[in-house]
């Protein structure tokens, strides 16, 4: 094991920084793209990737199980077990998707219909989800490839792949989108279509390097032990991705909440969420490896170091997320102009910047807490804890505000009281180590 220093846990950090980066970004430049075509497509586009944005979360949890065993295996020397677990990983996905795709496509209609578009955009929607959901299969298996990559402590390999396939996305859905070298125009659903092909080649490379031993440790046949890993995945797994499906719905519920404070209200929410993304991203690159250096020391039997690695974690994470506050902060005002000229979301996106902000160092703690307690196979707590938050933060204080005829400010402020729960449950649940003998 290397020594637990602020330097290593940066190693382990920044590739997964940008590669999530890079998952933004291709989901930012087909919304480019939509734009030019109408405000309909970006409609359906929008509605596209918030559907696949709940899948893809929920599929991040499910794959919390890979993490903690990996890395558990990885830290005690076990690579033949290692990447057993990964393999079997990479199959159980594989077949997660098919079945997704089997069950969705059928309700696609009435499943985008929630949203309430024009006729128009709902047609264009219901064909941008389609193939979305037809190549869930590759996506998802580019996703817990690179899990288990990270497991290992090779964040740079998950980096390389989110690189070559957003590459591939972009360049193909512009393709297929246009018709360029001869392919019939698909127009917005080519997007999804070039992305769903890009991710096939990303993973057909990436699986083949993998099985010839070019990458940092190589699959293992995934049979021996079968039904324990299987079940060792899915127990650890599954309260995490419940996580992540009640934390969507909940989210839903808040929106339908705000929407009756007006467009304005319902847009400044939008765009603070879209400016928080970026905080985000970083909260949750140090929660994966907040899970992997928990797991990789309890695997080698070092209990003080696992501890000690989800402190300093949490720690570093804090820090920034302090930093980027008070950045936020200080450019309030300047930032809603950037993001739009409306005087009246100007009005309410500074002091809802100013939450932001204030929730940032709440929001890291939270994150690499909650990812500490996952790499030790720890999750049914934060799933508790988060259901516990939902339902009051983001339902029933919401509900009374609406009642009450209270600012929409109030509202907003909700995100404070979401993080500042999770973040000290959370915490607290570290600090009493009860996870290390989970």
């Amino acid at each position: 094991m290397q020594p637990i220093s602020t330097f290593n846990i940066w190693r382990l950090t920044w590739p997964t920084i940008l590669s999530n980066m890079a998952f933004m970004l291709t989901g930012l430049i087909f919304l480019k793209f939509a734009g030019s075509m109408g405000i309909d497509a970006v409609a359906a586009i929008t509605t596209g990737q918030r559907l696949f944005f709940i899948l893809f979360a929920v599929m991040m949890g499910l794959s919390s199980g890979t993490t903690a065993l990996v890395g558990r295996y990885w830290g005690a020397g076990d690579k033949e077990r290692a990447g057993r677990v990964a393999a079997l990983s990479v199959i159980i996905f594989c077949i997660s998707g098919l079945l997704l795709s089997w069950i969705a496509i059928p309700f696609l209609e009435p499943l985008v219909s929630i949203f309430s578009l024009t006729p128009e955009a709902q047609t264009l929607a219901v064909d941008f989800v389609f193939y979305t959901v037809l190549y869930a299969p590759p996506l998802l298996i580019v996703l817990v490839f690179s899990m288990a990559f990270r497991a290992t402590g090779d964040s740079k390999t998950p980096l390389w792949a989110a690189v070559v396939g957003a590459i591939l996305g972009v360049y193909l859905g512009i393709a297929f989108t246009y018709g360029w070298h001869e392919i019939e125009p698909a127009g917005l659903s080519g997007l999804a279509i070039g992305n769903g092909v890009g991710s096939i080649i990303t993973v057909i490379i990436f699986l083949l390097l993998w099985i010839f031993g070019k990458l940092s440790f190589k699959p293992a046949n995934p049979i021996p032990d079968l039904l324990a890993n299987g079940r060792d995945l899915i127990k650890i797994g599954m309260p995490a991705a419940f996580e992540q499906i009640f934390f969507q719905g909940g989210l839903l519920i808040f929106l339908v909440f705000l929407a009756g404070y007006g467009n304005a209200a319902f847009a400044t929410y939008g765009i603070g969420l879209s400016i928080l993304g970026l905080m985000i991203v970083i909260a949750f690159s140090f929660s994966i490896s907040s899970a992997t250096l928990v797991s990789q020391h309890l695997g080698a039997g070092d209990k003080k170091g696992a501890y000690d690695a989800g402190w300093r974690t949490m720690r570093t994470c804090a820090y920034i997320m302090v930093a980027g506050g008070a950045l936020m902060s200080l450019f309030a005002e300047e930032i809603a102009r950037f993001m739009i000229n409306d005087p009246e979301v100007i009005a309410l996106l500074v002091p809802f910047t100013y939450i932001i902000s204030c929730s940032l160092p709440l929001m890291g703690i939270e994150f690499s807490m909650a990812g500490a307690l996952r790499g030790a196979g720890d999750t049914r707590y934060p799933m508790m804890v988060t259901v516990f938050s939902i339902v009051l933060s983001r339902i029933l204080v919401p509900f009374i505000l609406v009642q009450m005829g209270a600012d929409v400010i109030w509202l907003y402020a909700t995100s404070l009281l979401d993080f500042g729960i999770k973040s000290s449950l959370n915490m607290r649940r570290f600090r009493n180590k009860k996870w290390l003998d989970v």
